[in-house]
């Protein structure tokens, strides 16, 4: 039996429910299984290139499918799989606004909860406080996404994502229930997010609220992104970014040292 939802009305976004026929896929991210309650994505990153990695031509940030059957997938599939770790959201916010009405994640948790099987999320919102009572029922950690203090950045390349100063409550308030958490600082855009008093401040931030596991890493001119960003960029910063991404400009190896000292450079 399916679940009944009322269908939430999200400004610019097509919505549509739709059933999955499968939950739990294999993963070599740092987990034995990913899980995406959704497809698509309303945060609006305009840097995202999961659209690349699914092979998604519709307009990312305008449409989402939700998997209205997804938690008794999860369920099914989980009497039948090894034990292991989850990692959900690996192409979509499991958090994202639509959440706060399908629920769609903290059904999907109690399944995981209740099969034994451990869980790592990775999210850019606050709403993941929500689920705190099933997070410390199991192995968990929580990794906010973070790409500068700035609300302005926020704004200009992540229209629709939480505010920073949610990401930063919820890191607390998941530190002082028990809850590990680590941060991934990124991407990093030159010129834009990259600076070294900007980096050191968000450390700084990072670090009073007892945050120890810091990833770093800068922006992948995935297919479609440049015609996202580019706009975006004063004309001498589309000069920079032309020879960085598309000469023979060792930015990222110039930078390197820097990013080791606020976190671990993943690339």
């Amino acid at each position: 039996m399916e679940l009944e939802f009322g269908k939430p009305e999200i400004a610019g976004l097509d919505i549509k429910e739709i059933s999955c026929k499968k939950a739990l896929s294999d993963s070599a991210l740092e987990a034995d299984y990913s899980l995406n309650p959704y497809r698509g994505c309303s945060h609006g990153c305009l840097y995202c290139y999961a659209p690349f990695v699914i092979k998604e031509e519709r307009p990312w940030g305008e449409f989402l499918d939700v998997k209205r059957n997804i938690p008794k997938k999860v369920s099914e599939e989980a009497d039948g799989k090894d034990k292991g770790m989850v990692r959900i959201g690996s192409v979509t916010d499991p958090y994202q606004e639509a959440e706060r009405e399908y629920k769609l994640t903290r059904r999907c948790l109690k399944q995981l909860s209740d099969h034994g099987f451990s869980v790592l999320i990775q999210t850019k919102s606050g709403m993941v406080k929500r689920d705190i009572d099933l997070l410390r029922e199991m192995e968990s950690d929580v990794g906010f996404t973070i790409t500068s203090l700035d609300d302005d950045f926020r704004k200009r390349f992540e229209p629709d994502a939480p505010p920073v100063v949610d990401r930063l409550s919820a890191i607390k308030e998941l530190k002082e229930e028990g809850i590990d958490v680590w941060v991934f600082v990124g991407p990093l855009l030159p010129f834009e997010n990259d600076g070294g008093e900007e980096l050191n401040r968000l450390k700084e931030t990072l670090t009073s609220l007892e945050v120890q596991e810091i990833y770093v890493d800068k922006l992948n001119m995935r297919n479609g992104v440049w015609s996202k960003i580019q706009h975006l960029l004063e004309a001498g910063q589309r000069e920079r970014y032309e020879e960085i991404y598309f000469g023979d400009d060792d930015y990222f190896e110039r930078k390197k040292p820097l990013y080791k000292k606020i976190g671990k450079p993943v690339f």
